[in-house]
């Protein structure tokens, strides 16, 4: 049984320059954690997993559990996996099969974070504003590398710029 937690607050900060989000949850055991991302973060999982970057508290659900998706590491112990086996975004023949496992991962969570109507992330649905041209340069960006780690290489090398020209 997944462990609940519940969100408090949230408030926007800067972090080293990058705008960020912190979220004050309260453990099953009543104690406070604090979980800090990007504000981009939401845009980037709009774009890597498909999903409708208006619908915050989707992005936002996926972005709370994922510290708590089990993890193993490869037989040479470098490049961690999900433990339960299934692909990852990278791995994923596509977006839709790469979304249907990771929120299978959410839904398996050993922490459950209810985020639908949770009145503390009310300052992220005020404020997050997608752009859809970067969103765009994100999905174009990890499908390229999705594309890399399958195959190792583009199918055809882009032309350089002078050559371009010439054509």
């Amino acid at each position: 049984m997944a462990e609940k937690w519940t969100v408090q607050n949230t408030r926007q900060r800067q972090i080293s320059g990058t705008p960020a989000w912190e979220i004050t949850l309260t453990r099953g055991d009543g104690k406070p954690h604090v979980h800090t991302m990007p504000t981009t973060a939401l845009e980037w999982r709009a774009a890597e997993y498909g999903i409708d970057p208006t619908d915050t508290d989707a992005l936002i659900e996926i972005l709370l559990h994922e510290p708590f998706m089990e993890l193993a590491e490869d037989e040479d112990g470098q490049q961690p996996k999900w433990a339960d086996g299934s692909i990852d975004l990278l791995t994923a023949e596509n977006t839709t099969i790469a979304r249907e496992a990771h929120l299978d991962r959410v839904k398996n969570s050993r922490v459950r974070i209810d985020v639908r109507d949770a009145a503390g992330l009310a300052p992220i649905r005020a404020t997050h504003q997608p752009d859809p041209d970067r969103i765009r340069a994100m999905r174009e960006a990890v499908d390229t590398t999705r594309w890399l780690t399958k195959y190792g290489d583009l199918p055809a090398r882009p032309l350089d710029p002078l050559e371009a020209r010439r054509a």
